[in-house]
């Protein structure tokens, strides 16, 4: 049997729908002035209510031809790593909830799957989808740092949702890296 993590397979259970993700939005957790959370679940619970305005700003910006698109709820983290290789079902885990060691390395890779939801106008109709987003971020001396993203879209009205897509340089990468980059400066 098979389940989706945040819109990627992977053997256990079943996909969750958009209501379900929905529902799962975390609160967010009491920040500590000028520190940058160093455990991936804090880190993750104060980063998701932000990222909606992160991205929204980042597409507003980056795009030449304006698509009226907005971001409106990010959540649902997940944080059971998928296998990294064909026949590999227990990967290595490192000193961190949800990490992967790098062989030959002394740093980690964490992996965390969210969700968000967002919306697309049209002149005659508005379209809601969501977006399943798998993200690989590195802990080094100065904080968080983006690795690489994979994200997949999922339509209303039981659509499958598209095959998983490189998203390292995309709007919603683009936000994290920005939020990250607030994070280890606020103070």
């Amino acid at each position: 049997m098979l389940w989706v993590c945040a819109g990627f397979l992977f053997p256990g259970g079943v996909r969750a729908g958009i209501p379900e993700a929905i529902a799962q939005v975390s609160p967010s957790a009491p920040r500590v002035r000028g520190v940058c959370p160093a455990d991936l679940d804090l880190l993750m619970s104060q980063l998701l209510p932000d990222l909606p305005s992160y991205a929204n700003r980042t597409i507003q910006r980056s795009s030449q031809d304006y698509v009226p698109r907005f971001v409106i709820l990010a959540g649902r983290p997940e944080f059971h790593p998928l296998p990294q290789g064909p026949g590999v079902n227990n990967p290595p885990v490192s000193s961190l909830p949800g990490n992967l060691e790098i062989e030959g390395s002394d740093s980690a890779i964490a992996q965390v799957f969210f969700t968000t939801l967002e919306r697309h106008y049209t002149a005659t109709l508005s379209v809601e989808y969501q977006q399943y987003h798998w993200l690989f971020l590195s802990q080094t001396a100065e904080g968080w740092r983006v690795n690489q993203m994979f994200s997949r879209t999922a339509y209303p009205e039981g659509a499958i949702p598209t095959p998983p897509r490189d998203s390292s340089d995309s709007e919603m990468a683009q936000a994290v890296r920005l939020w990250l980059r607030d994070c280890r400066y606020r103070g």
